[in-house]
């Protein structure tokens, strides 16, 4: 025996390589004589095994016909037939079919058959046989489990896909961990009865597993009308009903959702939309581009195309609406799964815009924030600067009030004297019994004007140099140029300066803070007088005069020192810059603040006759609606220049 066996081992290995060459070489001279011509389009038939209106199969037919269209370089031309083996017996019609498609198709040459679905391989081989013989032939929708035991012809390329049932079932116990019951709910076709028993076959080991495929679609509307979320249902198809009716699967499957208390899973993408909850579902259109590739191989004439192709075409996928009316937990999917009819809004509908938007939106809401918050630090600087202002201002009027401290001292110290020699007379009188009523009223009298002139040199004095907060309201320039002024005679006769007050402007009404003018006025006349001192002219005059402008009135300050060196015009108002042995650098910038607040200009100038002229313009705001500016010493305009 092992002798002859030998012999018949070779033999077969033999023959097995002799077809494989044949095969090879057949398919090679197949896909040289149907190359396409230059500029023919590709001709294709297309044969579908079930009903073309079957939502699956339009999935099907789009996805195969759009990758085809992309690839072709001259276009693809389509013929389409349906053979429906799902609902009927191909065996009972095949001799007519043959027949008709012999006649439809005679004289009409064809580049390439497509079969969809796994019942098509006979129908596809018998056309092919008797229509376009030699034509190659890519069969598609193959369910591998399907087809095992059946022989598909070594010249026919098979894309193949492979039902996920154990995906499936692993996300219904995802979903319903407590349930114990699973009813499988199929048709009554070989095809059906077979889906069905090998879902069961996996299911029983988990649940208590019933199949539901001999009852007829009412009995099954009715019971699962009574069923709960502790059972399970898994469709498989039903393309004909018990009773011997036929049907499309996805529209018995909307019946039965209507009528079920219990969630149902699946098998297959286009069950989607028609009541299916969940399931690890076969890609449909997926399945279809994998077939236009497939062809496109064998058309475009690329040598070295796979026979057969099984890819892995399914996904998990979950109905959202389903899984709410169930009360079944989100949290439960998968994290990869396609999450199907989620709700409406506009993070679902628009998510890039609406992530656009908000960066935007953030974006400004950020700059917006920075510039809030640079606002309220700038506020803050600027409160802290005025106060620091406020607090400087009261230091130099106690510094231009320390320079007069021996007049001002001068003038208290002489209505106190006359008080005391007033005192001393009357007491005298009485000691000599000479005093008489109309005496003694005079001395009480001068008594009183004296007082009066002590306590309105302390007035001034105190109103020039108490804290007090900036407001600029109505006032009368000239009262407020009187009381600085009369602290600052005494201080001009000591020094021997002629000072000349003329204050000639009909109307002094303005809007401003009568204690920031006063310091104007006194830094500035005392200013004036420092450089008289230093020039120590023979003619010692100092004058002050207002006059009307249109819309302002100005204060003039004219003496006669040494004026303005032309080299120090435009530092003279810098903070800290001074030509004094002794001074701070601070009287000027904070005579061009005041002024500046007043939205008013400061002026300093050489005079014709020697000495310097100081001009203040201040104009006659009786509005108290006062303009942003006035808070702002840069506000203040300063020319050095003469006028």
């Amino acid at each position: 025996m092992p002798e002859v066996s030998r012999p018949r081992a070779w033999a077969h290995r033999c023959a097995r390589a002799l077809r494989c060459v044949l095969f090879t070489a057949a398919l090679m001279a197949s896909l040289n004589a149907h190359a396409v011509e230059a500029g023919t389009p590709w001709r294709v038939a297309i044969l579908m095994a079930a009903d073309p209106a079957l939502p699956a199969m339009q999935q099907h037919d789009r996805a195969l016909r759009a990758a085809l269209q992309a690839a072709a370089p001259n276009g693809v031309t389509f013929f389409t037939d349906s053979i429906d083996t799902y609902r009927f017996d191909y065996r009972q019609f095949a001799t007519q079919f043959i027949e008709l498609q012999r006649r439809k198709y005679q004289g009409q040459q064809i580049d390439l058959i497509i079969g969809v679905g796994d019942r098509a391989i006979e129908a596809v081989r018998d056309q092919r046989d008797a229509v376009w013989p030699g034509a190659p032939v890519v069969l598609a929708a193959l369910d591998e489990k399907a087809l095992e035991g059946t022989q598909i012809p070594n010249d026919m390329v098979a894309v193949r896909w492979s039902l996920d049932i154990e995906g499936t079932l692993s996300l219904i116990e995802s979903l319903q961990p407590d349930a114990r019951r699973l009813i499988v709910v199929g048709g009554s076709t070989d095809f059906d009865r077979a889906l069905s028993e090998r879902v069961v076959n996996r299911a029983r080991a988990r649940w208590q597993t019933e199949s539901w495929n001999t009852l007829p679609i009412s009995e099954l509307r009715e019971r699962l009308s009574r069923l709960d979320t502790s059972t399970a249902v898994f469709y498989t198809t039903i393309s004909r009903s018990v009773n011997g009716e036929s049907m499309f699967p996805g529209v018995v499957l909307a019946e039965l959702t209507a009528a079920s208390k219990a969630p149902i899973y699946g098998l297959y993408d286009s069950y989607f939309g028609r009541g299916l909850t969940a399931g690890s579902v076969i890609d449909i259109e997926r399945s279809g581009r994998e077939a236009a590739q497939a062809a496109i191989s064998i058309l475009s004439g690329t040598a070295g195309a796979p026979r057969t192709r099984t890819q892995a075409l399914t996904r998990c996928s979950a109905d959202y609406r389903q899984l709410r009316q169930f009360e079944l937990p989100l949290s439960a999917l998968p994290p990869d799964c396609d999450l199907r009819n989620p709700p409406r809004n506009l993070w679902t509908e628009y998510r890039q815009t609406v992530l656009v938007a908000g960066t935007v939106l953030l974006l400004q809401a950020v700059t917006i924030g920075a510039l809030l918050l640079q606002r309220r630090w700038r506020r803050r600087a600027e409160a802290d600067a005025g106060q620091r202002g406020i607090e400087l201002a009261r230091a130099m009027r106690f510094a231009a009030m320390g320079e007069l401290t021996a007049s001002i001292a001068h003038e208290i110290n002489q209505p106190l004297g006359a008080i005391l020699a007033n005192a001393d007379a009357a007491d005298l009188m009485l000691r000599n019994g000479t005093a008489s009523t109309e005496a003694l009223a005079q001395i009480l009298a001068d008594i009183q004007r004296q007082d009066l002139r002590a306590t309105e040199v302390i007035r001034r004095l105190r109103n020039l140099l108490e804290k007090h907060e900036v407001a600029q309201s109505p006032m009368a320039l000239h009262t407020a140029l009187r009381d600085a002024l009369s602290l600052i005679e005494p201080e001009a006769r000591r020094r021997d300066i002629d000072l000349d007050v003329s204050l000639e402007a009909a109307d002094d009404r303005i809007l401003g803070d009568p204690v920031q003018l006063q310091q104007v006025a006194v830094n500035l006349v005392l200013n004036a007088m420092d450089a008289i001192d230093q020039a120590a002219p023979p003619i010692r005059h100092l004058g002050v005069r207002t006059r009307d402008r249109a819309d302002s009135i100005e204060i003039e300050i004219s003496d006669t020192g040494v004026g303005i060196d032309p080299a120090q015009r435009d530092a003279i108002f810098e903070s800290f810059y001074t030509t004094k042995p002794h001074g701070m650098g601070l009287g000027l910038p904070i005579v061009r603040a005041i002024v500046g607040a007043h939205l008013g200009s400061v002026q300093l100038a050489p005079a014709d006759t020697g000495g310097t002229v100081a001009t203040v313009s201040l104009p006659r705001r009786m509005n108290q609606n006062l303009s942003n500016e006035a808070s702002r010493p840069e506000a203040a305009r300063v020319d050095t220049t003469a006028p």
